[in-house]
């Protein structure tokens, strides 16, 4: 008799992590996105807007010193706007190609974008750097998949012994340990506490349940969208339960037009203009951020100058799961209205 083979390790799942990039041609940026090929062992690295990501590499070339010390990014687009930075403000990883265009700055990372060991090597820098996001996502992925069963629950996460976050899905609240691996994350143990085992650790840094089902989902492949978001009317409901600033423009416009009046997949796709990919990707953000329902008693109640933004409850799973959090996230009212004011960038520690 043949003994039993031993299960093949499963890797986990790596995020998706986005790079915004300035002062390249269109020929630049097709060998940068070329450069971002890793194998699955690694976070996987696209492109996106600038704002928006969460690392940023810029053409060298193209920078120069102001006279107040700010650094001028000329376009490589046509597109594109000429950018203006203040190093001191940058709140994410940033690396400068190589060569650079003026003698009177020294960039801390620099790389050579034409040189594969180069790019990997900041690459792999970065990830480091974002080693609370990648802890994040892992945290996020286990919300997702252990759903319904976590609802109203207090859980310690812990690896050999050593506690690395605490979850409290009854008032959606949580902190991580601000070191706490991705590995060990992805192999801690979830033990479900009494209520009065729900004070965070002061020294962990905070995070609701609904912010990391939220970096999961926005950083994932996978077709998360409840099928009945596909056939049915869709409603806006109140802002999402994650600070503003993690919403993509896309997002903010769609929930604009949700605001406005409600619609389905089809009718949103040609009222937006979004890509259909990307309008998925979105409203499975908004689904999980507590913002959109499929529910019309449910939905927001529109009058001539606001929205009722209260939370309301709405089954089983993960939408009464992360309820502690719509509940307890201050509602930002404006958020349909007043896009031209959204604040984008993010600060880093906070992820």
């Amino acid at each position: 008799m043949q003994e039993p083979k031993s299960p093949v390790p499963v890797a986990p799942e790596q995020p998706i992590l986005w790079l915004g990039v300035s002062g390249f041609s269109p020929e630049q940026r097709a060998a940068l996105e070329t450069a971002l090929l890793r194998t699955e062992e690694l976070p996987r690295w696209r492109l996106c807007a600038f704002g928006e990501a969460d690392a940023w590499w810029v053409n060298g070339e193209k920078v120069r010193v102001a006279p107040d010390g700010h650094l001028k990014v000329a376009p490589g687009l046509p597109t594109e706007h000429a950018l203006r930075l203040d190093l001191a403000d940058v709140d994410r990883p940033i690396a400068f190609a190589a060569p650079l265009g003026c003698d009177d700055f020294e960039p801390q990372v620099l790389f050579d974008p034409g040189s594969p060991p180069s790019t990997q090597g900041v690459l792999l820098q970065f990830d480091s750097w974002l080693w609370q996001v990648r802890a994040q996502f892992v945290l996020g992925a286990q919300i997702i998949e252990r759903g319904a069963e976590l609802r109203h629950g207090v859980y310690h996460v812990s690896s050999q012994g050593r506690l690395l976050a605490v979850l409290d899905f009854a008032q959606g609240k949580g902190a991580i340990l601000r070191r706490a691996h991705p590995v060990d994350l992805a192999q801690a143990r979830w033990d479900r506490r009494p209520p009065g085992a729900r004070d965070l650790p002061a020294e962990f840094a905070r995070v609701t349940p609904a912010q990391l089902a939220w970096t999961y989902v926005t950083r994932t492949d996978r077709d998360l969208l409840p099928r009945r978001y596909r056939d049915s009317a869709i409603y806006f409901r109140h802002a999402p339960g994650v600070p503003i600033r993690w919403l993509r423009d896309s997002q903010l416009n769609l929930l604009r037009e949700l605001a406005a009046e409600p619609g389905t997949l089809q009718s949103l796709y040609q009222r937006t203009g979004l890509p259909m990919r990307q309008l998925e990707r979105d409203l499975t953000a908004l689904y999980y951020g507590y913002a959109i329902t499929t529910t019309r008693g449910k939905a927001a109640q529109r009058s001539a100058s606001r929205f009722d933004s209260a939370p309301h409850s709405i089954g089983p799973g993960l939408d009464s799961l992360l309820n502690g959090d719509a509940a307890s996230q201050p509602a930002d009212l404006t958020v349909p209205a007043h896009l031209e004011h959204r604040y984008i960038p993010r600060e880093r520690d906070s992820r």
